[in-house]
């Protein structure tokens, strides 16, 4: 996980960080010399040419320990280009010398990983977190499941069902189809324990997080939303949302100015359990303007 990022320095306030880096747990130190993934095509090994030392084992040893301590996570930032760390697009070599050809691409060891055994938990490298759509993807799934993990720790299946009805909206823009089968979970008609009810619900959520929410899908939950209030709103007042909603299909208007038009609507109506949903606010509204939604 990198600090010195402005994402992460934005966030500082609003999170726990946890830090690892396996290449200086692994004993290569800092500053150190560079490191590769060598592979022929079905193992790979982590090298470092100027020493000739094979890395392999001691940094599968190292994953072998750590991955199963971070399990209280909620989402991790992983160093772009890193053979370690990297979830993406680190060069694969046919071997250590000078020269080697490029046989590929793909994650670092320890990045892999990561995305094997916590999939569904926003996993995102520093670089892409430039993006401001997948900055505040990001922090939309990060901030649930530390709201998540709130419930879990309340025993109070009262709790899980306030968490997902104010969460309704937001998990529909994932799938509509999960939120009704994590809807289920939460009415528990079998009478199951808490902690048996918790754990299928957590599944669920992460279940649903690895999907990303898409255009029509958000056009549906805007729509519901604006049922609520759609009875009382002027003829112009209404031609002006549907105007909205089509320019936002085009891509000439952003997510943020239509969901800010439905909350101060919802807020003209006194309609509560819509303004507090987690639609309208993710996560802490300081960081909106550092990840505010563009187009889809």
């Amino acid at each position: 996980m990198v600090i010195n990022s402005e994402f992460n320095q934005k966030i500082s306030p609003f999170v726990d960080f946890v830090t690892h880096c396996p290449e200086v747990e692994i004993g290569l130190g800092v500053p150190r010399k560079w490191i590769r993934i060598v592979t022929d095509g079905e193992e790979k090994t982590l090298v470092q040419p100027s020493t000739g030392a094979d890395l392999t084992k001691k940094m599968s040893s190292y994953i072998k320990e750590i991955i199963p301590t971070l399990s209280n996570i909620d989402g991790f930032i992983l160093r772009e280009g890193s053979p370690s760390c990297s979830i993406s697009r680190v060069r694969y070599y046919s071997g250590p010398e000078k020269g080697a050809n490029v046989t590929g691409s793909g994650p670092g060891l320890f990045g892999a990983s990561i995305l094997s055994n916590y999939a569904g938990l926003p996993i995102e490298s520093d670089g892409r977190l430039r993006n401001e759509k997948i900055r505040e993807t990001f922090l939309t799934k990060a901030f649930a499941l530390a709201d998540l993990r709130g419930v879990e720790a309340s025993r109070k299946m009262s709790s899980l069902v306030a968490y997902h009805s104010r969460n309704k909206y937001l998990l529909m823009t994932y799938s509509q189809h999960v939120l009704k089968e994590l809807g289920r979970v939460v009415a528990n008609q079998g009478g199951l324990p808490f902690t048996s009810v918790i754990s299928e619900y957590r599944v669920g959520l992460l279940d649903l997080f690895k999907k990303t929410p898409r255009a029509p899908s958000i056009v549906n939950v805007l729509n519901k939303v604006y049922g609520y209030f759609s009875e009382h709103l002027s003829k112009r007042e209404r031609d002006h949302y549907h105007m909205q909603v089509t320019a936002f299909r085009s891509g000439q208007t952003t997510l943020t100015s239509l969901r800010e038009m439905l909350l101060l609507w919802g807020l003209r109506f006194d309609e509560d359990y819509i303004t507090n949903q987690t639609f309208f606010q993710p996560f802490p509204a300081e960081l909106n303007e550092f990840c505010k939604m563009e187009v889809f």
